[in-house]
């Protein structure tokens, strides 16, 4: 039987993705929680595929990286077992941030995406690939970043006491909010300034002023979304785990391992599950 569900929720990882205790806190596991799940078998899936028909919600994790995102959107696309037509796809996940730009716990909308990968490095200068015949960014449709950004403001974030500690020694009294700005997604896991303004000049040479997360799997996500002319129907929503650099006179080879793992995901659960909900209504 074809699962066509009014939104197709996507994570990226549970914690048999990366070396962790089986009760850390992953993208997936609230979720299972949460809905009524039964389960779809799906070949080329490393993962099976989740649908709750009375929530008209499916879910499947793409696994970590643009390769996975990929190779898991496609697949969804490409087998019978799922009928995407008329369907909203919804990444849900965590992310780093530049602090000008968001802080710990904040939960933030993509409008564009920007692939890191794609580029040309000369020593310590970083620009476009010069015979590019398009630009490795992608805009996300007005409406919906909006539609999506207005339900996550209605949401109650979480907070927690490692994250106000995490903060401080940023100078930053913020608490999570929600906001609206560029992703850009890498293979490459960087921290510090100066992989920050390579980062930034990129987005520059793109027309992007800035950008507001870092993550790892939207561009190919969006690879895959515009083969099978869905980008117009894609949301990106994430939660801020971590800093993209040290705070002021710190060391990147410490502050590189900082996260809040825990309070990022219990936000995109929250911010996702209603925006979720909203979408399949």
């Amino acid at each position: 039987m074809t699962i066509d569900p009014a939104v197709l929720v996507l994570p990226a990882f549970t914690t048999a993705d990366y070396a962790a205790d089986p009760d850390d806190p992953d993208e997936v596991s609230r979720w299972l929680d949460a809905y009524d799940f039964e389960r779809r078998e799906v070949g080329g899936l490393p993962k099976p595929v989740r649908y709750d028909p009375g929530a008209d919600v499916a879910l499947v994790p793409t696994g970590i990286g643009k390769s996975a995102a990929t190779a898991t959107v496609t697949t969804c696309f490409a087998d019978d077992a799922l009928d995407l037509d008329d369907a909203t796809l919804v990444t849900v996940g965590i992310a780093g941030t530049h602090p000008s730009a968001g802080t710990i716990g904040s939960v933030v909308v993509a409008d564009s995406v920007v692939d890191w990968d794609l580029k040309e490095r000369v020593d310590d200068r970083v620009t476009p690939l010069g015979w590019r015949a398009r630009d490795y960014c992608w805009d996300l449709a007005d409406g919906l970043v909006e539609r999506a950004a207005g339900v996550a403001r209605d949401v109650d974030l979480a907070d927690s006491e490692s994250a106000r500690a995490l903060r401080a020694a940023y100078d930053d009294d913020r608490s999570p909010g929600v906001t609206v700005g560029p992703t850009v997604c890498g293979d490459e896991v960087w921290h510090g300034e100066a992989a920050a303004a390579d980062v930034e000049r990129l987005c520059g040479a793109y027309g992007v002023d800035g950008y507001a997360t870092t993550e790892m799997e939207d561009a190919g996500t969006v690879t895959a979304l515009e083969r099978f002319d869905a980008l117009d129907r894609y949301v990106s929503l994430r939660a801020v785990s971590n800093f993209d650099r040290a705070p002021p006179g710190g060391d990147p080879a410490e502050s590189a391992g900082e996260f809040c793992f825990d309070l990022a995901t219990e936000n995109a659960f929250r911010a996702g599950r209603a925006m979720v909900s909203t979408l399949a209504a």
